[in-house]
């Protein structure tokens, strides 16, 4: 079995190639050009193990929330490589995959910064289950909901909590969802939380 690994949802371009439970090669650059190269750092990826590129049998993609182009621009990617090799994708939250990444807390709260006091946030339990879906939620309402929670690891970027980095275990994510047939291509969607702001923008106009 061989899976095709991509996260473009954040700051940092994520792309693995896993083979038989075990990471082959990963590559994690830090970029405002998803779109520039996302494809080059794939083909680095079959370069470097010299994997045929229609041997992969599964692609698993974070589908958001995050950066609306980034997130885009990883779910266009995975669509159409499904799409071209007729196999399936896994969809996988941002957030999710950030609390996977680590073990040996209670709860994981793992975050995005959405601006203007709000954030991307979810919280898990030790078994990783949701006791706060993937949400757009002010930071202060996040934290307020957390009061209560004991041995909590906040996962990502503030300067208002001590928090671990939003960086991502590969494999443990893998592990997670590796018995999970997926979607089909046409069937992926973005999942960004919110409407961006153009969309916004022309509520206003239309309220």
């Amino acid at each position: 079995m061989i899976t095709l690994f991509i996260d473009t949802s954040t700051e940092y371009l994520t792309v693995a190639l896993i083979k038989d439970d075990k990471v082959l090669k990963e590559s994690t650059i830090s970029s405002s050009e998803h779109s520039k190269y996302a494809m080059i750092k794939i083909e680095e990826l079959f370069n470097d193990t010299g994997i045929d590129r229609k041997s992969v049998n599964k692609i698993m993609v974070m589908n958001g929330p995050g950066s609306f182009t980034g997130v885009r621009i990883g779910v266009t990617i995975a669509k159409t490589y499904a799409w071209a090799c007729n196999i399936n994708v896994v969809p996988i939250s941002t957030l999710k995959a950030y609390a996977l990444s680590y073990d040996g807390y209670d709860y994981y709260v793992p975050y995005i910064d959405a601006r203007r006091g709000y954030v991307y946030a979810a919280i898990y339990d030790k078994d990783y289950n949701g006791v706060l879906n993937d949400s757009y939620i002010s930071l202060e309402n996040l934290l307020n909901k957390c009061e209560k929670l004991s041995n909590i690891a906040f996962v990502g970027k503030s300067d208002k909590k001590e928090i671990l980095p939003n960086k991502l275990n590969i494999l443990n994510i893998y592990n997670y969802y590796k018995e999970e047939n997926g979607i089909t291509p046409h069937a992926l969607v973005p999942n960004y939380l919110k409407k961006t702001e153009a969309e916004e923008k022309f509520g206003d106009i239309n309220d």
